[in-house]
């Protein structure tokens, strides 16, 4: 018997060839889309420096911009700025006639009745300024970014199961079709609630939209090659895309125009339906035994292998055994009936909640740290070439789980030391918060893979969709985390310390997965790993890419004709 698992058949297709870039090409480009349909609402809604508009009858007293600035806006004297959301009412003709020195700090304040003016010299018109969401509309752009998480909470459920329902591809191509309609249609609003119903639509096909394809192409490649083929996109591509965006949204000088080049090539994903292959483990799962034959020849054509009769009679009688041994529907309850599998479901919750947070509050708080906004913003967008290096080196010499725990419980003391740092500190500050996002990183890529390995093939779109729904019901409250900024850098990296170090040593009780087969059954996600102690070290064994008696044998003696070699010769 030549096939015993779906992970056996890589000895025979290959596991690591031309047909798996195809996936890995379109998992590329699905990174830098992700990156700017996560981050490009952020360019979308910056606040730009701005101060209250002043009366018209100032406007004609024959004074410069600056000089009518001074007049009318008093200074902040904790920090020498201008008031954003305050001016001056007196008679400034009367002011300005007497020729008394002006300002004076006395005069009576009033809020910004004219409206306001903002700064474009190194910020550019954003929906933030063209519909004054500042002062006391500031509540606005972080509730507008919210919306586009409880999306997320919504359309994520639905969409992994889906993707376990009808397959990734068919998921993959309607989430990305809509979501860049959607966030086309958002760059024309004009409105609070037509702006937030748009981002709520984006926000329901985010996550799954990259998700699917992530998931698609781990299912085609041998295990020793997943942590390759899962985190060098995101190194090149998601890495580019984050440094590129702030310039593209800088250089573009429109909310609207960033907007619709950001969403717009999300339409294109409507080819992958005739481009990419559907999951072959989840055809297995379904049934559909020569429907996964027919991609797995394909899969040997493409890579240079030649599939005997004996091993394709294998692969038909292996799929014949799973659809009698798996015929009931699976659901993402399915995953907490058992103890095992409840135990490592819930880790892999608690996992993502606290990674979610601290990743989307470090990129957030970027625009609170710096010189300015877009230089910080490129550096911790830098911050993922060499955090998503040393990601795929930690993981396969260090294992999963000792990755996973060290880098979110050093990234938390990293927040601890952040909040220590006294104000005005700014160099120490932006340095030990960049620490903080290059571990966040690296637990991030770890916190992704790690899903894809632990949870069986029959519910992983839905229980990472599950995941990704709780981790996006924490994400929640981030924006709000990093709105505490205003009082001073103290307390928000106080809450990301604390909860990024307590999650991390709740990651102790996931499994290490190394150079493990993927789990496809129930029962398989119950049995696989369970032998192994909470401290066990794969680096004690290392190297040990490819079990004994699975390394790849010579071609199989011809064997005499079967059912299958007829089809077999007329399905390539």
């Amino acid at each position: 018997m030549t096939i015993t698992d779906f992970d056996s058949i890589f000895l025979h297709i290959g596991g690591f060839g031309r047909y798996q870039m195809l996936l890995f090409a379109a998992n590329c480009l699905m990174c830098s889309i992700l990156a700017f349909v996560y981050f490009g609402q952020f360019f979308m809604t910056l606040t730009p420096p701005h101060w209250c508009r002043p009366p018209a009858e100032v406007l004609q007293l024959n004074l410069t911009p600056a000089e009518v600035k001074r007049l009318t806006v008093p200074v902040d004297p904790r920090g020498g700025d201008f008031v954003r959301c305050a001016r001056y009412q007196v008679d400034f003709r009367q002011v300005v006639e007497s020729n008394d020195s002006w300002p004076d700090t006395s005069w009576p304040t009033t809020t910004c009745t004219n409206g306001w003016q903002y700064d474009y010299s190194l910020y550019y018109p954003t929906i933030t300024s063209q519909l004054d969401w500042v002062c006391d509309q500031d509540w606005k752009p972080t509730l507008a970014q919210s919306l586009f998480f409880v999306g997320s909470l919504v359309g994520s459920p639905v969409l992994g199961w889906a993707a376990d329902s009808w397959g990734r591809l068919p998921v993959i191509v309607l989430t990305n079709v809509v979501g860049g309609v959607a966030g086309i249609c958002s760059a024309f609003c004009s409105s609070f609630a037509s702006f937030t119903v748009f981002r709520f639509i984006v926000g329901m096909t985010y996550d799954t939209h990259y998700n699917a394809v992530y998931i698609l192409l781990l299912e085609y490649v041998s295990s020793e090659y997943r942590s390759i083929m899962g985190n060098v996109p995101i190194l090149t591509f998601l890495t580019g895309a984050m440094c590129a965006m702030p310039w593209v949204a800088w250089g573009l000088a429109d909310w609207s125009l960033f907007a619709v080049s950001m969403h717009t090539p999300q339409l294109f994903c409507l080819f992958f339906y005739w481009m990419l292959p559907e999951s072959a483990r989840w055809l297995l799962g379904q049934g559909r035994v020569e429907d996964t034959v027919r991609i797995i020849r394909r899969a040997a054509k493409v890579n240079g292998r030649t599939l005997s009769p004996r091993v394709l009679q294998d692969l038909q009688d292996f799929g014949e055994r799973r659809m009698e041994e798996h015929t009931e529907n699976v659901t993402v309850l399915d995953l907490v009936k058992t103890p095992i599998l409840r135990r490592r479901f819930l880790v892999l919750c608690l996992m993502w909640v606290t990674v979610g947070i601290a990743y989307d509050a470090h990129m957030r708080n970027t625009a609170n740290i710096g010189p300015n906004v877009f230089f910080t913003f490129t550096l911790a967008g830098f911050v993922e070439l060499p955090a998503d290096l040393l990601t795929m080196l930690f993981m396969e010499k260090l294992g999963r789980r000792h990755t996973l725990v060290w880098t979110v419980v050093v990234g938390g003391l990293s927040c601890l030391a952040v909040a220590a740092t006294p104000t005005g500190e700014d160099a120490a500050i932006m340095v030990l918060a960049m620490v903080g996002r290059f571990m966040i990183t690296m637990a991030m890529n770890v916190g992704m893979q790690y899903q894809v390995e632990v949870l069986p093939t029959v519910a992983r779109g839905q229980g990472m969709a599950f995941i990704h729904t709780v981790g996006f019901l924490a994400a929640f409250v981030s924006p709000y985390i990093v709105y505490l900024s205003k009082f001073g850098h103290l307390v928000p990296y106080t809450i990301l310390g604390v909860v990024t170090i307590v999650g991390g040593f709740v990651c102790v009780l996931l499994p290490e997965t190394l150079d493990q087969k993927l789990p496809d059954s129930l029962h398989d996600g119950e049995t696989f790993f369970s032998d192994q102690a909470y401290c066990y070290n794969p680096c004690a064994s290392y190297p040990h890419h490819v079990p004994v008696g699975e390394k790849e044998s010579p071609p199989d003696e011809p064997m005499p004709d079967t059912p299958l070699q007829g089809y077999a010769d007329s399905h390539i």
